[in-house]
């Protein structure tokens, strides 16, 4: 009756699993469906040990976008102290569950249930409520570092699994407790020696086992001793060989003495005949064998419930039929004949290894950014345009900072610091051509095709059609998407480069850029461990080294480019960021200053950092001291003087002469000095400057002089008002 009992109430828990769990969402389906790869949580992509983002993943309930608070406290979870109790405590589970289950599979195999008798012995008992015990609070402390909230045991198959598994667990700290309280207490009495005045027969002789304080008989030529009080026979065992409680007519032939020993000890008597044995079996006992076989069963499930956590159900090997889980496969097999280049750039990526096939990051989210053609091939809507959004499915963090980066935000930038670009120099396919391709066009779709001039486009600032900004292929080329490809200077030096922000020569020039020339082919630029580590991985930095990657210890990687600017140096007169108007900065200029003093200490020391940007600090003084302000008051007595016209920008040969005083020379002597490349400091810097300001001073002198306004040259713009 017990026993159909227990088998009803195992049947109940997993019909209770069954209905209340939700789908079991991190499984491989959900990765092809969503795009969240299984590298994305995970160590590897086969699964095994979290990321921080998989235990935050998991806190926020299997749900996107995760918040920072809840990322917060994962990665404070992955802190070397939080990880090192976590290990130590799995650790001692896993090894009183060994113990545990150990202890219950011996007692099956190698004793059986049914063969024991007079209770259980101490040291089973001791050992049993030690494991438990031991379970039982390492399970707590795993359980609420793992999920902090009762829906997350239903909505994932490793929360509905570790809630089946606890209960059985508890099922079986009950039945355990039952068992070596109240049932040993029985099974203790039923085979406790018979009273004095009753016979002692040869099959009651084995209650009289000295273990427990019971008493010590044994029985030799048919005779009965008792050596309970001998020391020799402590706890029923004679020298560790011989066992109270049996017949050593046999055993003393081989022993070092003869019968005489028994005559200082007391005989009992003889063995008296055996009464009419009874093949019932007492209560107690036969409730001790019940209950130790379903605790054998509960184990047995408790091992089920790992095992489909940890590997699933064979079922999931059957082909998913739904259109969802093969449409990437389909795009897959078009694409591979059609563009061979775009299909091996893909396979060969990082998105091939973790599942993430062309639908998830082409699927549409904006009824407008569709591609027209592919409907006839696949129900679902294409986005032509793969804007951040798209990426930040997967990449939610990088997605939030790259947003709010100068980058993101450089369209804008680009017509508030540089007006004259908008309708005055260029025309539009110069725009297209030129402008748009580093910092981004507006892109129009109609019809389910973008409109030629503002498509193609791949630059930093892109407006795109779902009123997102930017493209991550901007630096994370499509479609292999390589990190290695974007940790190299020469990604940045696509647009980075020129007359007026020459960022890629200055490096090239700079010893940082001598090493990486010399040495970057050996360097490891996405190493296994996906730790970019400075010293170990590259010998000198790169840009996104300096400006994006993480600072071991110190702090972490960010898509944010204007983070670690201490000045804007792209402005004609050097200030904060937060003071630069295009595009005022949310940052603490000093704090930054420490970021990137932090990457300069990867390698240098603290007096060669400091004097590095004491330098820097003194040329940018100078550089607005000496030769901005004056050369800007000469332009304003000028304007003010009516000597040069504001109705156009670029109509008198003075202006062209100031513009570039500050947007070519001025900006290359300050960032040839932030990035150590004396010759762009000096000799296409400060002394192009100099050249620059002495012919801006014999023009302005000269209109002065005469009285009559500039020359108007005819270049085509609206007026500077």
């Amino acid at each position: 009756m017990k026993l159909k009992f227990i088998k009803l109430l195992l049947a109940l828990v997993l019909i209770f699993g069954y209905f209340t769990a939700s789908p079991a969402w991190a499984k491989e389906e959900y990765a092809r469906r969503t795009g969240q790869g299984c590298i994305f949580c995970h160590q590897e992509s086969t699964g095994g040990q979290l990321k921080t983002m998989g235990i935050a993943y998991i806190r926020n309930g299997y749900q996107y976008p995760i918040s920072e608070a809840v990322l917060a406290k994962a990665e404070r979870l992955q802190q070397p102290g939080y990880k090192t109790l976590r290990f130590i405590i799995g650790y001692l589970h896993l090894l009183a569950a060994v113990i545990f289950f150990g202890a219950i599979f011996y007692i099956h195999i190698f004793i059986r249930p049914t063969r024991l008798t007079g209770g259980i012995p101490k040291a089973e008992r001791i050992l049993g409520l030690s494991c438990m015990l031991a379970l039982t609070l390492t399970g707590i402390y795993l359980t609420w570092v793992r999920l902090d909230r009762w829906g997350q045991f239903f909505d994932n198959t490793f929360g509905l699994m570790l809630f089946i598994k606890i209960i059985l667990f508890a099922l079986m700290i009950c039945i355990g407790l039952v068992a070596i309280t109240v049932v040993h207490r029985h099974m203790k009495a039923e085979g406790a020696p018979p009273a004095g005045d009753q016979p002692v027969t040869l099959s009651s002789l084995q209650r009289f086992d000295g273990a427990d304080g019971r008493p010590a008989y044994f029985v030799h030529d048919q005779m009965i001793y008792d050596a309970s009080q001998s020391p020799k026979w402590k706890n029923g065992r004679h020298f560790g060989k011989h066992q109270a409680g049996t017949d050593l007519t046999e055993a003393l032939k081989g022993a070092p003495h003869g019968p005489e020993v028994f005559e200082r000890i007391r005989a009992v008597g003889r063995p008296q005949a055996e009464a009419p044995r009874s093949s019932k079996i007492p209560a107690a006992r036969k409730a001790f064998i019940v209950m130790a076989y379903t605790n054998l069963a509960l184990i047995f499930l408790i091992l089920g419930c790992i095992s489909i956590w940890r590997w699933d159900f064979p079922l999931r090997l059957v082909p998913e039929k739904r259109p969802d889980a093969i449409a990437g496969q389909t795009c897959i097999e078009c694409h591979k004949s059609k563009t061979p280049g775009i299909f091996e750039d893909w396979r060969n990526s990082a998105h091939a290894k973790a599942d993430v096939h062309c639908d998830k990051c082409h699927h549409a989210t904006d009824g407008q950014n569709v591609l027209v053609s592919h409907l006839k091939y696949y129900a679902k809507p294409i986005a032509v345009v793969v804007s951040p959004k798209n990426c930040q499915g997967c990449h939610p963090k990088q997605a939030e900072q790259y947003a709010r980066s100068k980058h993101a935000n450089t369209f804008e930038i680009m017509w508030k610091i540089d007006l004259w670009l908008n309708d005055g120099m260029n025309n539009a396919i110069e725009k297209t051509t030129g402008c748009y391709a580093c910092h981004g066009s507006k892109v129009e779709v109609e019809n389910g095709t973008p409109i030629s001039g503002t498509w193609p486009n791949v630059g930093v600032g892109r407006i795109n059609p779902d009123g997102s900004k930017g493209s991550c292929t901007s630096c994370h080329t499509r479609h292999r998407f390589s990190l290695a490809e974007a940790r190299k200077p020469e990604a940045c030096g696509q647009c980075h480069l020129g007359p007026d922000h020459p960022q890629f020569e200055i490096y090239n020039e700079s010893k940082h850029g001598a090493i990486y020339r010399t040495e970057g082919a050996q360097w490891r630029f996405d190493p296994d461990n996906h730790q970019w580590r400075a010293g170990v991985d590259f010998r000198a930095p790169t840009c996104a080294a300096c400006h994006m990657s993480a600072i071991t210890g110190q702090y972490p990687s960010s898509h944010d480019v204007t983070e670690r600017l201490s000045w804007e140096l792209q402005a004609p007169i050097t200030i904060r960021p937060d003071q630069f108007k295009p595009f005022p900065a949310n940052t603490d200029w000093r704090l930054e200053r420490q970021k990137m003093m932090a990457a300069c200490r990867q390698c240098h020391s603290e007096t060669w950092t400091q004097d590095h940007f004491n330098n820097l600090d003194q040329v940018i003084e100078n550089y607005n001291q000496q030769y901005f302000t004056p050369a800007k008051s000469m332009m304003d007595q000028l304007y003010t003087a009516g000597l040069v016209s504001k109705e156009k920008y670029f109509d008198e040969e003075i202006e062209w002469q100031y513009y570039e005083f500050w947007h070519h020379e001025g900006r290359r002597a300050r960032m040839g000095t932030a990035m150590m490349a004396p010759d762009y400091a000096w000799w296409h810097g400060f002394y192009e400057l100099k050249h620059r300001f002495a012919h801006i001073e014999g023009m302005a002198n000269e209109l002065k002089k005469k009285g009559n306004p500039a020359v108007r040259l005819s270049i085509p713009g609206k007026s500077m008002e």
